[in-house]
């Protein structure tokens, strides 16, 4: 709680502007990319992927009708395109480690959310997602800034797919003009916390912008 000054009005919706680089087959590609996620219903992600000769937009989506991710080449073309059971599992787990690193406010008793103290540093939250319990193991420093964040996520692009350990490091903090601190920059991927892990990493970002959209009539309140 002390990324939520108190009195701040829950929010269950924020629109995010970021940058940063994806691997894609092995190789990393800058992207730029709009998202709207709202806790426990979905995200639309909405990225630019690659430069001139490279170039990929579309967009990776859970909503009330499941989840689907569609890129074209330039726009034009059909390179991925996917739905169903696994992408929306999958899904899932990336609505509830997002909610952590970017909507604080849902992560408090109020919205629903349910906590378990592991140590000092560690605990794990478990959230909705979706009509979905999902727990997430989330890490503060001594200050209480946001340090990592894990979870066995389904993994839908193996085969079979199967749970996975997935996470990753938030290496810097934002603060909006509300005074919310949230995840700013960090590494995100598969085979978390194994001997697997650099591996596994495919996406680096960074938050450029924060914008949420209030709850009405609920606040953060702290002892």
């Amino acid at each position: 709680t002390s990324a939520i000054p108190a009195g701040t009005p829950l929010s269950s919706l924020v629109d995010l502007r970021m940058t940063g680089k994806i691997r894609l087959g092995g190789r990393w590609l800058p992207f730029t990319a709009d998202q709207r996620l709202r806790a426990g219903v979905g995200f639309v992600w909405a990225p630019v992927v690659g430069g001139r000769v490279i170039r990929f937009v579309g967009a990776d989506a859970l909503g009330p009708d499941g989840a689907r991710i569609e890129f074209r080449f330039h726009g034009r073309i059909p390179v991925v395109r996917g739905s169903g059971p696994d992408i929306h599992r999958s899904a899932l787990g990336r609505l509830a480690a997002e909610t952590v690193a970017w909507l604080l406010q849902s992560l408090t008793p109020q919205a629903g959310a349910r906590w378990a103290g592991i140590d000092e540093h560690r605990a794990v939250v478990t959230l909705d997602a979706a009509g979905s319990d999902v727990e997430v193991e989330v890490e503060v420093d001594a200050t209480g800034q946001l340090r990592s964040i894990g979870l066995q996520r389904w993994n839908d692009s193996v085969d079979p797919p199967t749970e996975a350990p997935f996470g990753g490091t938030v290496d810097s903090s934002l603060t909006n003009a509300a005074g919310v601190r949230i995840a700013e920059s960090g590494v995100v991927g598969w085979d978390w916390r194994t001997t697997d892990q650099a591996a596994g990493e495919f996406f680096r970002y960074r938050v450029a912008a924060a914008t949420f959209a209030p709850s009405p009539s609920k606040e953060v309140s702290r002892p």
